[in-house]
């Protein structure tokens, strides 16, 4: 894989949802514990309490979350996903959201709305290797 790897994974948390619903599978899956995340209470639009939590990954479990998410994806949305790769992108970090109501469902799945997000960021010194770079990182 890359030399410098970093995931970012920010999850925003409404007042009316189950933080254990979230955080469970999140374990199961990926073996990231809700205490590893940074919590930030914030206020929505009508003065409803949010909650973002947020964690940071470094290079060896960021490579071990990519190679675990890369395969709970189904073979039909990373294949939509890598063919549209370069909507993803912002400056040279590439950027996946995963549904929340299907990770409590114990499935991953691509999703734009109430999604986990989840910054994938190496250096890429080149624009033109941009693509090329996490195409590898993603295993194709």
């Amino acid at each position: 894989m890359v030399n410098h790897l970093e995931i970012i994974i920010e999850i925003i948390i409404h007042s009316t949802e189950d933080t254990k619903k979230i955080f469970e599978p999140l374990l199961e899956s990926f073996d990231i514990k809700e205490e590893e995340f940074a919590k930030e209470r914030l206020e929505g639009h009508f003065g409803n309490p949010i909650l973002l939590m947020s964690v940071k990954l470094g290079k060896n479990r960021a490579e071990e979350f990519i190679k675990k998410i890369v395969s709970k994806i189904s073979k039909s949305q990373m294949d939509e996903f890598l063919q549209n790769i370069t909507m993803y992108f912002e400056d040279s970090s590439l950027f996946m959201r995963i549904s929340k109501g299907e990770l409590v469902r114990k499935s991953i799945s691509l999703q734009q709305n109430d999604a986990l997000k989840i910054k994938i960021s190496t250096p890429v010194y080149k624009k033109n290797e941009l693509i090329r770079t996490y195409l590898e990182l993603l295993g194709k």
